[in-house]
């Protein structure tokens, strides 16, 4: 569910975006994937903006040190405000819904491949060509590796998912022969 902050946000940039430079929407998706990657990594941001004892001007100081001239103006600017407005804590919510407008105006199904062990270039691009004629968007892949499903493949795409791996088979024939045995 979507809350008041992301959407708010999100929809104010993907708009003025829209609008102003819509050849933009994917450069600016990038980089607030990028900005999301570092605010995971370096936590310390997150930290800095809920400190009351920080004023705004310094944490404005440390985003404009941190990514000024290192991402278009929109992205910039975009995080300047969110840090002005104390809503740095909320990036991560404001990126992925962003993230999911861009999605669909430019036309592409994220799905995230979860495999025992990493995929091979065939098969990533056999789960491309699959979703493509499934989704009928170009296909944005992203992996992950969970040794704990033992072998298969679970994919998933926004609220949906698919698991065919081996745990989900044993889990299965497991509440089968269970139910069998009562």
């Amino acid at each position: 569910m979507t809350g008041i902050v992301e959407k708010n946000y999100g929809d104010a940039l993907f708009e003025l975006i829209n609008e102003e430079a819509p050849a933009m929407l994917k450069t600016v998706q990038d980089e607030l994937c990028a900005v999301n990657d570092i605010l995971t990594e370096v936590p310390d941001f997150i930290k800095l903006s809920k400190t009351p004892t920080v004023s705004a001007a310094e944490k404005a100081s440390v985003i404009k040190e941190t990514f000024e001239g290192r991402v278009s103006a929109y992205t910039y600017r975009f995080l300047m405000i969110i840090t002005e407005n104390g809503r740095l804590p909320f990036f991560g919510k404001i990126y992925r819904y962003f993230a999911s407008l861009c999605n669909e105006k430019l036309g592409i199904a994220e799905i995230t491949a979860v495999t025992a062990e990493p995929l091979t270039e065939e098969l990533k691009a056999k789960i491309k060509l699959k979703m493509t004629q499934v989704t009928g968007k170009t296909i944005s892949l992203k992996e992950e590796v969970d040794p704990s499903i033992i072998g298969g493949i679970v994919l998933k795409y926004g609220s949906r998912s698919f698991d065919g791996s081996v745990k989900a088979r044993l889990d299965a024939l497991k509440a089968e022969i269970g139910s069998v045995i009562c």
